[in-house]
């Protein structure tokens, strides 16, 4: 089959989808929203009742309310607080890694896991989450869910993908690791890469392949077989080969890192994010703010993990699963105390899907204020991305990613667990029976 045969019948595939998943293809609505409130996430605030206009999926003006001023036709939330949408940036939506033993990707086809991230797309975009960042999908499926997503043919939030993880040998991204050495682990759901030439060359393949960011592992996991969590794995000259690969497109790379050891080197070699950082010390918080990287702190996967489950931690080596969780999260404040951008991502997967609010409630009981935490999941999320002039915060000029909840989330953040309204880019995909709203619901 030649090339341009190829593209013919991939683009007759794509409309033939449309068709087929007609009911999920949406365009932006012109509309104007009656708010009862909204959050001014830079001052961390509320303002009073105004009218937001939108056309063609931005916010196109901002008035305060007034009962003789209100159009017949706009939708009412006169009873909610608006929030800008929320942003995920760590998730695995093409993986249920939560089920445990429910869940063996050892057995699926390669097609099954963007099945499974249509489903929890779907999820997490009805639970307030309008963008996410997802991270290290086997077999690219997270790049042809942001496709999709962004065609209209499925809902879900809108999708900055890493492709598969770049990890070395033996690392955490080493699915054959438990394997004998008589066994040969070839399959392509992670890529292996040993050295810079190979580092370079698989950051190579997952630009060509449509990645907008690129995902290595630094250092062991404690999800994986045989790694040591606190154990660097790439030196700084192999992160810096992804690094500058990225870089020469215009994107960035982030680094799975628990200990200090790979933090270090990660940061040295120029990654924009560091994910979990289980381990991280003082040197590592210090390096990092100097160097303006970002953490993405998984409290959520964390306590769900070490405290929600009914797991026996004794061999490896914890004294008991809250006491290790209740350290991680005062590691994670005294990060974002000490002046360390905290962007807000849950690892969702390894947590499940559609409840990455909770994350809030956490973050509050450890000690971050509740405007802060909303921050993480907008306007420094946001920076992460580089999409900051696009979302983050209710303004004019930037999508109209908005969700309503009841009450104020500056005094219970745990109302952001009951999100009612979810409009992306001006489409409305969720408005629950106590919300009016009107137009196409994903629900």
């Amino acid at each position: 089959m030649t090339i341009p045969a190829r593209r013919t019948l991939l683009a007759a595939a794509v409309v033939i989808a449309a068709e087929l998943f007609a009911p999920c293809v949406v365009h932006a609505q012109d509309a104007t929203i009656h708010a009862g409130a909204y959050l001014d996430v830079q001052r961390g605030r509320l303002r009073a009742a105004a009218l937001i206009s939108i056309e063609d999926g931005r916010i196109t003006g901002i008035e305060p309310a007034k009962n003789t001023d209100i159009p017949a036709e706009a939708i009412d939330l006169s009873g909610y607080t608006l929030l800008p949408g929320l942003i995920d940036v760590h998730t695995h939506l093409c993986d249920n890694t939560h089920l445990g033993e429910e869940w063996d990707p050892w057995t699926l086809g390669a097609p099954a896991f963007g099945i499974i991230g249509v489903a929890n797309a779907k999820k997490v975009l009805l639970a307030g989450f309008t963008t996410v960042r997802n991270v290290s999908e086997p077999f690219f499926a997270g790049v042809a869910l942001r496709d999709a997503v962004a065609e209209g043919l499925v809902p879900g939030p809108r999708i900055y993908a890493t492709g598969p993880m770049i990890s070395m040998t033996g690392g955490h991204g080493d699915w054959g690791n438990w394997m004998g050495p008589q066994h040969d682990d070839t399959t392509p759901a992670e890529k292996i890469a040993d050295g810079v030439d190979e580092v370079r060359k698989a950051a190579r393949t997952h630009l060509k392949h449509g990645a907008d960011w690129l995902k290595v592992a630094a250092t062991g996991g404690f999800a994986s077989h045989g790694t040591i969590p606190g154990a660097a794995s790439y030196t700084v000259e192999e992160i810096e080969a992804a690094v500058q690969e990225a870089a020469n497109r215009g994107l960035y790379v982030a680094a799975h890192a628990h200990g200090a050891a790979g933090i270090n080197n990660a940061v040295a070699a120029g990654v924009r994010s560091i994910e979990h950082a289980a381990l991280l010390n003082q040197d590592s918080i210090e390096l990092m703010k100097e160097h303006g990287v970002f953490l993405v702190a998984d409290l959520l996967a964390a306590h769900y993990d070490l405290v929600a489950t009914d797991k026996d931690w004794s061999e490896k080596g914890y004294a008991d699963g809250q006491t290790e969780y209740d350290s991680y999260a005062a590691r994670v404040v005294n990060a974002h105390s000490a002046g360390v951008k905290l962007a807000f991502g849950t690892d969702a997967g390894a947590s499940p899907h559609g409840r990455g609010a909770e994350q809030f409630g956490l973050m509050v009981a450890a000690g971050i204020a509740p405007a802060d935490a909303i921050r993480s999941a907008t306007l420094v999320a946001a920076e992460l991305l580089g999409i900051e002039n696009d979302a983050g915060s209710i303004e004019i000029g930037k999508w109209a990613d908005l969700i309503a909840v009841k009450g104020d989330p500056l005094t219970d953040v745990t109302v952001l667990t009951d999100v009612e309204f979810v409009m992306k880019a001006g489409v409305i995909y969720k408005a629950s029976t106590r919300s009016p709203g009107h137009g196409q619901s994903a629900e």
